[in-house]
């Protein structure tokens, strides 16, 4: 499914619909996980302050502004799991890694440590679903709902395809879990793969 989702037709939704549906959906969940799968190893999110400090250099900035945000991930974190749910998400990474994705590991052993499930996997680990194209960005709430994450060409989030098949979710969230399975925590991965730019984000 991870393969083909690209060929079927879902609901388009522009950016804040997306956002705004995302974030109710979330909160409505209960006892039940949320599958990601991330794969670009280049993003941009302009509305973040700390990446845009780490693109511009500012490394050390960049992450005492992502420590900042500490308690409100745990916030968010505990709030999920009262609704017995839990994160767990699939990271690709490729060497040498990008600006973004140096950042982004960062950003990621901070909210590992609050409680995301985060495991990393080689491009390798995803040849079986590639001989015909990249896989795209695929989160699944629920039984029924999955979303193909839509970005533009920097890397800029647009809004999402919304599929409420839960033939579709069910197929996604078996691949995403295995993928899942055979990942590396985060935990070991970063602080021996991760080349620190600066104070270490993320101490417990």
């Amino acid at each position: 499914m991870l393969d083909t989702i690209d060929t079927l037709c879902g609901d388009r939704l522009a950016l804040d619909p997306y956002l705004d549906e995302f974030d109710a959906r979330v909160a409505s969940l209960r006892n039940t996980d949320i599958w990601k799968v991330e794969r670009r190893q280049d993003f941009d999110q302009p509305e973040s302050e700390s990446w845009l400090a780490f693109r511009d250099g500012r490394h050390e900035e960049s992450l005492r502004l992502l420590e900042k945000n500490r308690p409100a991930l745990r916030k968010s974190f505990v709030e999920l799991s009262d609704q017995g749910c839990t994160l767990k998400r699939i990271r690709v990474v490729e060497k040498p890694f990008t600006t973004y994705l140096r950042w982004e590991l960062h950003s990621l052993h901070l909210r590992a440590q609050c409680g995301e499930d985060v495991r990393v996997i080689s491009a390798d680990s995803l040849a079986g679903f590639e001989r015909n194209g990249q896989v795209p960005e695929i989160v699944t709430l629920g039984d029924s709902l999955t979303y193909r994450i839509l970005y533009d060409a920097q890397g800029v989030l647009r809004g999402g395809i919304r599929f409420t098949d839960p033939t579709i979710a069910a197929r996604c969230r078996e691949e995403i879990a295995a993928l899942h399975e055979i990942g590396e925590d985060l935990a070991h991965y970063f602080p021996r793969e991760v080349v620190e730019t600066g104070p270490r984000c993320g101490r417990p």
